[in-house]
């Protein structure tokens, strides 16, 4: 079996049982008899469990495809920029969800868990404030706080994701090209 294959493996085993058990529950020994791995090949890997979760962070944040876009995909047009990184945050944060879950329901616990998660956001955060500055700089939207605004944008898409599914009814439909259309239009009204 491929180094690579057993890693994926310990990382989806510790997922599975942080998620089932919380990460106290996770222990490496259950790790390890999850992944069909000797708890030896765990350590030899990882460390300990702490390097586990550092690891799967790692594997599932996003923050490369936000500096990827921010490299590739910025026209330096407010509208179609927070159009699109509204809507590329919304694809990315869904696929990462169970990782998301994991980290709320484990907040506060564990200093080393949360200190490893808040890293993610806080990178989001002030890559959108550096792009807000650059703006401003090509007086392509009005002066404010970088961090403020960049903030309220996450707060904005976060609450999109975590909100949309207990809000809306079952009957309604709101879709990310509407939540665009509707709250990040209004947000980015209030930049130009």
């Amino acid at each position: 079996m491929r180094k690579e294959d057993t890693r994926n493996r310990i990382i989806r085993a510790a997922i599975e049982l942080v998620d089932e058990q919380g990460y106290k529950g996770a222990t490496t020994r259950a790790i390890a008899e999850r992944a069909e791995v000797n708890e030896v090949t765990l350590f030899r890997h990882f460390g300990n469990k702490q390097g586990i979760l550092d690891a799967a962070i790692e594997k599932y944040s996003f923050f490369d495809k936000i500096e990827n876009m921010m490299q590739h995909d910025i026209q330096w047009d407010l509208e179609k920029d927070l159009k699109m990184l509204a809507k590329k945050y919304q694809e990315i944060v869904a696929s990462k969800k169970e990782m998301i879950l994991i980290s709320m329901r484990e907040e506060g616990r564990f200093p080393e868990l949360d200190d490893a998660i808040s890293r993610l956001p806080l990178s989001y955060r002030d890559t959108i404030s550096n792009y807000f500055t650059e703006m401003m700089k090509k007086e392509k939207m009005k002066t404010v706080d970088a961090d403020v605004a960049a903030t309220n944008f996450l707060f904005i898409n976060f609450g999109y994701f975590f909100l949309k599914d207990r809000l809306i009814s079952r009957e309604e439909h709101f879709s990310v090209d509407d939540f665009t259309d509707t709250h990040i239009d209004l947000f980015i009204k209030s930049l130009q």
